[in-house]
């Protein structure tokens, strides 16, 4: 068994251990992103894929980090801005313990450095074009990008222009006054929402992609992935399509098969 396959099966680990979860105690989830891709063009991992993407409605998610950390026994442990000072993601990770997988964005290494998965919470929009909701997703991105600026700095010195760079310092300010864990709360507060409505958001992605009719998620379907049966957003072609363009089922150009560039890996 070569890495990457033994990646792919620590990962699927992990995720049966989160679906068990969900199950146990009837919380809906969805494999997103590429691993909702891969379910549908693949049946399992896009082959140069390295990780494991789930979401849940926010209230099912807020009570999944709980469970999970609530397993002092378990194998695995829930990772976000509660148990780790360095966090900068609005979204949790479900790490395997006694495992290393370090990705090269990040300057210093986390407490905590296991393989993972993503969990991602999906909150509801009543109208995605008001100008209130256009507000509150507007500071959430903002806070977004100065908490990612201010812990991944590095990366930005490479991306942008000297100009470019000064100014982002300056943009940033409040990550090097406040913590980042006032800050996720900040900005889960502006988006944060429960109440069922007309459309689901979920705000790891850009502006448009973000943003889905409540049924294309809504009541979740199954789809295989990797030899089992997980859920699925309902109208599984509809949110692809919604997320990766009407082509979602071919494959992208090489200099395009993108990963997590791990730097430091071990079972």
């Amino acid at each position: 068994m070569n890495q990457n396959e033994q990646l792919h099966k620590t990962l699927v680990e992990i995720l049966d251990f989160a679906k068990e979860i969900c199950e146990e105690h009837k919380l809906t989830y969805f494999l997103v992103y590429g691993t909702a891709l891969g379910a549908r063009r693949h049946s399992g991992f896009i082959p140069w894929d390295d990780d494991v993407d789930i979401a849940l409605p926010r209230k099912d998610y807020e009570q999944f980090l709980r469970l999970v950390a609530e397993k002092k026994d378990s194998s695995y442990t829930v990772q976000n801005e509660d148990n780790e000072g360095n966090y900068f993601l609005t979204f949790a990770k479900v790490r395997k313990k006694n495992t290393v997988f370090i990705e090269s964005i990040l300057e210093a290494e986390y407490k905590d450095n296991g393989i993972y998965i993503d969990i991602f919470p999906l909150d509801f929009v009543e109208n995605p074009n008001s100008v209130g909701f256009k507000l509150r997703r507007g500071m959430f991105d903002y806070l977004k990008h100065i908490l990612k600026f201010s812990t991944c700095r590095k990366l930005y010195k490479t991306k942008y222009s000297p100009l470019r760079y000064a100014l982002e310092h300056i943009l940033a300010l409040p990550a090097f006054v406040f913590s980042n864990k006032s800050l996720l709360k900040m900005a889960n507060r502006f988006i944060h929402s429960t109440q069922e409505a007309a459309y689901v958001g979920q705000y790891d992605q850009t502006s448009v992609e973000a943003i889905m009719p409540y049924d294309y998620y809504f009541p979740a379907a199954q789809a295989t992935f990797e030899g089992k049966e997980y859920s699925v957003p309902a109208k599984l072609d509809k949110y692809l399509e919604h997320s990766y363009g009407s082509d979602f089922m071919e494959l992208p150009p090489v200099e395009k098969r993108v990963t997590h560039n791990p730097v430091k890996l071990i079972f």
